[in-house]
């Protein structure tokens, strides 16, 4: 069985995207199209977007999700039967587009307003996210509730990314390293997935109600819970609870696993989640379709 997996923030890079864009004039045209709906030149900036722009939340999922959009289209040219989709965090918007559960014009105003929500409440929330490698799920929960952090991206078993308190950044740090953690900043706006975020919500809850949701064709892995849904209510309500819960990524892999899958398409940008998925699971075979080279080995 097969599974297409799309990237969240994080896999920006200056230039991403420009391969499928040069060499397939139906890509560009997607990508004229998605420009004039965003209102904001996002071509300009996967093409030659400046360091500091893609850092920000606002123009790093518009881009990273315009770059998977237009490269599933090509990749859904190959006929290839994909049995379930999911995606981190960002990524599983751009299965609700995959899965028809929602057209290309609204998948685009649902997420420029997502990013703007995102970006609003983390800046005004003083909080930061810190990746946290070699202490186990369990015992960071446990230290969680201790020390006052929330799991936010649990990615793999040897990785976890927490939210926190801008000013308990220093001490955590600290703490965990001296717990034999390995602990690295992120350069992020704000602690995402948390209650940090909470004041999203209202945003978010408000466009979604607005837009018209089918049930989704391709069973979708939600990052909430962990399974397979096609129901757009229960589509609805995950995304809405995925803004303020942890993006349970080990836990995606390990349900599609279970449910036989073997083969994974990685489409979008960099190669982030094959890395992840080796981790948690050497077995499965990861394929990433990010350039003109990739569609054409399919």
């Amino acid at each position: 069985m097969n599974a297409i997996v799309f990237p969240g923030q994080g896999a920006q890079y200056k230039g991403m995207g420009q391969n499928i864009f040069d060499h397939y004039p139906r890509a560009k045209e997607l990508l004229c199209r998605i420009d004039k709906v965003l209102d904001i030149g996002i071509s300009k900036v996967c093409s030659n977007g400046s360091e500091q722009e893609l850092k920000q939340t606002y123009y790093q999922q518009l881009a990273i999700l315009s770059v998977c959009v237009v490269t599933y289209e090509l990749f859904r040219e190959k006929n290839i039967k994909i049995d379930y989709l999911s995606g981190l965090s960002l990524g599983e918007y751009t299965c609700l587009y995959a899965a028809d559960v929602l057209n290309l014009d609204d998948l685009l105003r649902l997420v420029k307003e997502r990013a703007l929500a995102m970006q609003e409440a983390a800046q005004n929330s003083h909080s930061g996210m810190l990746a946290v490698m070699g202490i186990d799920r369990a015992a960071l929960e446990e230290k969680s509730k201790q020390v006052g952090f929330y799991l936010a991206n649990i990615n793999s078993g040897q990785q976890i990314v927490i939210s926190l308190k801008r000013e308990n950044i220093a001490k955590i740090k600290s703490l965990l390293e001296g717990m034999g953690a390995k602990v690295v900043e992120l350069e992020v706006s704000g602690g995402f997935h948390s209650p940090f975020i909470l004041p999203a919500r209202v945003r978010l809850q408000k466009v979604i109600d607005s837009l018209a949701f089918n049930d989704a064709k391709i069973p979708i892995v939600s990052n909430f819970t962990a399974k397979a849904h096609t129901d757009k209510d229960e589509i609805k309500r995950n995304l809405i609870e995925q803004l303020t819960s942890p993006v349970l990524w080990k836990d995606c892999v390990d349900f599609m696993v279970s449910r036989g899958v073997s083969m994974m398409y990685e489409i979008g940008p960099s190669k982030i989640l094959k890395g992840l998925i080796r981790k948690i699971n050497p077995e499965i075979k990861v394929v990433n379709i990010e350039k003109k080279e990739d569609i054409e080995a399919l």
